[in-house]
């Protein structure tokens, strides 16, 4: 996980979905997810279990500061860091990254819990949980130089 890479995700993501993205769900999705969207605040921080050392990596957790559902910023911290100030972490090995990057399904990453929910409310989280599931596949859309990155 770099910097770059967490600037990358929030471009992604801030102009998430594209027309191909959108074609492929029913507009009612995307009217729930416009409806749900401006309710987004505070911040989200999603770590990566176990990164091994000699990735390059600037911290094993991602962290996506949301304004009205937008990403007004996003960064690269130590798990410590970023979980102080989070409304929400989750977490998943280093192994379920590296298979979600890979184009496992992002549905299936939260609801077998791959990318479990280790602080926040649940009810809160599992309410919203297609808007972050689509999250989770604008991150999955943004490349990285070799699975090794995360």
């Amino acid at each position: 996980m770099t910097s770059p890479w967490a600037d990358e995700i929030r471009e992604a993501f801030n102009a998430w979905p594209g027309d191909e993205r959108k074609a492929s769900k029913l507009q009612d999705f995307w009217d729930w997810i416009a409806m749900i969207r401006p309710f987004v605040t505070g911040r989200l921080a999603l770590n990566v279990r176990g990164l091994p050392a000699g990735t390059g990596a600037d911290g094993d957790t991602l962290v996506l500061d949301f304004d009205g559902g937008t990403v007004a910023a996003a960064s690269v911290l130590d798990r410590a860091e970023a979980e102080a100030d989070a409304v929400f972490l989750l977490s998943g090995s280093y192994a379920d990254w590296q298979e979600m990057l890979a184009g496992y399904d992002v549905g299936k990453m939260v609801m077998y819990r791959k990318l479990m929910l280790e602080k926040g409310d649940t009810l809160q989280f599992f309410m919203a949980a297609f808007y972050w599931t689509e999250l989770l596949a604008a991150i999955q859309s943004v490349p990285v130089q070799t699975l090794q990155q995360v």
